[in-house]
């Protein structure tokens, strides 16, 4: 317990006889408590009127519930793994491979690793086509006769369904034969060679049964498949022509 400076007596918080409460800071100055309360009423109106008057800006703001800095990092980081995940899963847009320039390599035309002859063959058009103009592809050429030409032309247009390639089909015929309707423009495309121009300029032709000339994105041929099997166990070396 303290003593006021002025006086012996202990200091105290309590109002004296006069209403004054001593004890206090002297910067405080003279603090008096009324017997009633409602002779502050002129105050407390001056004080609210001075609250009212304040900018919004100077008034007090309560906190915001909100989520916590760790919490947000997590909804972010599952965010982004949830759309990488999407990105991986989701199938992607079937799109045409990209032609490459036309190569120049040392091997001769029409074998492994040669460019493609460069053959005109009319198509359902009645226009010529260069065959080089079909990179990449597969090339499938089908001898007059041929019995199961037109079923490994469908399995060829199943087994490039990904990678969507252009099938070539080389009928020695005077008339192309008619294109596989539904099929997207360029998926397949039908050529008359009655003279057997492509089966004579390209080495290994199978002169009976179909075969497959994969025919890489600059013109180069990767492979000539004669007597072709089940396509489908050509899909490694058909996705492989649309890289150059």
């Amino acid at each position: 317990m303290s003593r006021r400076p002025d006086s012996d007596e202990p200091a105290s918080d309590e109002p004296g006889h006069d209403g004054e409460i001593r004890g206090l800071p002297p910067e405080w100055g003279t603090i008096v408590v009324p017997d009633d309360l409602r002779d502050l009423a002129d105050e407390i109106s001056a004080v609210q009127a001075e609250l009212a008057g304040r900018p919004p800006g100077r008034r007090r703001r309560w906190p915001r519930p909100g989520m916590s800095a760790p919490l947000c990092a997590l909804i972010l980081f599952l965010v982004a793994a949830i759309g990488s995940l999407m990105v991986i899963v989701l199938p992607k847009p079937n799109r045409p491979p990209r032609r490459e320039p036309l190569a120049s390599p040392s091997v001769a035309v029409g074998v492994a690793g040669g460019l493609v002859p460069p053959l005109s063959l009319v198509g359902s058009d009645g226009q010529g086509s260069s065959l080089r103009e079909f990179r990449p592809s597969v090339l499938l050429i089908s001898p007059a006769g041929c019995v199961r030409c037109a079923a490994v032309r469908n399995q060829l247009i199943e087994a490039t369904d990904e990678t969507q390639l252009t099938i070539v089909w080389i009928t020695e015929s005077k008339r192309p034969v008619t294109e596989v309707p539904g099929l997207p423009t360029g998926r397949l495309v039908s050529l008359a060679d009655p003279t057997g121009t492509a089966r004579a300029a390209i080495a290994n032709v199978s002169a009976t049964e179909p075969t497959a000339v994969l025919v890489r994105t600059d013109g180069r041929i990767r492979r000539i498949v004669p007597n072709v099997p089940d396509p489908a166990q050509l899909r490694p070396e058909l996705a492989a022509l649309t890289i150059r």
